[in-house]
């Protein structure tokens, strides 16, 4: 390369592009730029305080698009909603996945709990880089994090503000004219590829994805509040489902664990609601969306993450969920999933599910051919009534979050083989190692651990 010369940077654009708010399939070249001068303002679609969305003719030498008034624009528009794309959604598959349940279930204390585990953990335990493919987009989730990880005052109580049915920071809302106005939940979109020390970081490109994850409001699921204007179609196209089920809005959960937790949840009945029906809901609308004959069954993965472990955990051993039952060294410096353990607890926990919600294990089973139990807390600890505002609250300095990572990991290690390995190879390598020695010393040496029985041995 010649003194003075820049290096040239090779850029693979996808074939198809998803736009994550509409869904809308389109080749990459239809993308759309968003003007980039302040007096270019005024969007048929997104009003006359949106900037202008428009199909270049003119670039840089960056290879930016330069609007009518010569401005370089770096920020990429759906042709179709012209809401923003983030530009990794050009070059990695995305990995749509969608987290349900019912109001007050706690979708967006396990959402800030579970990306901010995953910054802490991925690179260093599992070999991947994670992070925010627009900070701006993903502002709402940031704010959530900090106020629950980063608070300065980490002895006030904090709530974190509910989930809006209508408008507010998780929906866009879109114009199309003639009176049709349709409201997008707005996606958090996370850049995920294999850092060099991976081991298959050879091939990070091919395993990169750009994790879209969606934040519905529970009264959305409702039976009866489907409406055209704020369409759900991320259910379709998510490679996992999570479904968020809440046992202290279930009576016989509360009756079980009378005397026994101190978690006005528990005891106050602050919600409660039929989530067997909330589920069937989102399920009767993904069989309409996929067009899915009502015999048939889904075949992608569906979570069921048993939420709010700790004011539950008396039905089973009462003791803090271990992250050493789920992972483990697999691939040494990184860690795996203990699948086999996973599977053991997912099955112990349907037990404890099926025994007081006999309803929901129906529900989940009878629409998917492929669901695993797990628990998990995202704040291990009972909230606290906030006087002032008469909302549940948590102090920062008390968090101690359970199994939150867990869903995430499992969910991208069935979607993306290879990206997060499993201890499977490590326990054969043990094994094997064992056996030799046994023969040599005529001695079986293995110690391998044993399975997690986290249910006291009663009737469950």
């Amino acid at each position: 390369m010649s003194k003075g010369r820049e290096k040239t940077i090779t850029q693979t654009l996808l074939k198809q592009v998803i736009c994550p708010h509409c869904w809308n399939e389109f080749p990459p070249e239809e993308i759309l730029w968003v003007a980039a001068h302040s007096d270019l303002t005024g969007d048929p679609l997104l009003g006359n305080d949106a900037q202008q969305r428009f199909l270049p003719s003119r670039f840089n030498v960056q290879g930016k698009a330069l609007d009518i008034k010569g401005v370089a624009c770096s920020k990429l528009a759906c042709p179709q909603c012209h809401l923003l794309i983030p530009r990794q959604l050009l070059e990695m598959e995305p990995f749509f996945i969608s987290i349900l349940g019912a109001p007050g279930s706690g979708k967006s204390y396990f959402l800030a709990a579970m990306t901010w585990k995953l910054r802490s953990i991925l690179s260093n335990q599992f070999g991947l880089s994670f992070g925010d493919a627009d900070p701006e987009a993903n502002q709402l989730l940031i704010d959530y994090e900090e106020e629950l990880f980063l608070n300065n005052n980490e002895d006030k109580l904090v709530a974190l503000r509910k989930t809006e049915l209508e408008g507010g920071e998780l929906y866009e809302t879109v114009n199309y004219g003639s009176g049709r106005t349709v409201q997008y939940p707005k996606p958090f979109v996370f850049p995920i590829q294999p850092e060099p020390g991976h081991q298959y970081g050879v091939h990070s490109r091919r395993l990169a994805r750009a994790l879209c994850l969606y934040d519905n409001a529970g009264e959305h699921f409702l039976p009866g509040n489907e409406t055209a204007n704020r369409p759900v179609q991320h259910l379709a196209v998510s490679r996992v489902l999570l479904f968020l089920f809440d046992p202290t809005q279930h009576p016989k959960f509360r009756n079980a664990c009378k005397g026994q937790s101190q978690d006005p949840q528990m005891v106050d009945n602050v919600w409660s609601n039929r989530q067997d029906l909330i589920f069937q809901e989102a399920a009767n609308r993904i069989r309409n969306y996929k067009g899915l004959p009502a015999h048939e069954k889904d075949d992608r993965p569906l979570v069921v993450v048993v939420t709010k472990y700790d004011a539950w955990c008396s039905l089973a051993s009462g003791k803090p969920l271990k992250e050493e039952w789920a992972t483990s060294p697999a691939n040494p410096p990184y860690f795996g999933l203990n699948l086999k353990q996973l599977r053991n607890i997912s099955r112990q926990i349907r037990d404890i599910v099926l025994k007081y919600a006999p309803e929901m294990v129906s529900a989940v089973e009878g629409f998917s051919s492929d669901v695993i139990y797990v628990p998990a807390s995202a704040q291990g600890q009972a909230p606290e009534l906030i006087e002032e505002s008469g909302y549940l609250g948590i102090r920062p300095k008390d968090i101690k979050s359970m199994w939150i990572e867990i869903p995430m990991l499992y969910a991208l290690h069935r979607s993306v083989p290879g990206l997060i390995s499993t201890v499977k190879s490590e326990e054969a390598k043990k094994k094997a190692a064992s056996s030799v020695n046994k023969d040599q010393t005529g001695k079986d040496q293995r110690s391998s651990p044993s399975q997690p029985r986290i249910f006291r041995d009663s009737g469950t």
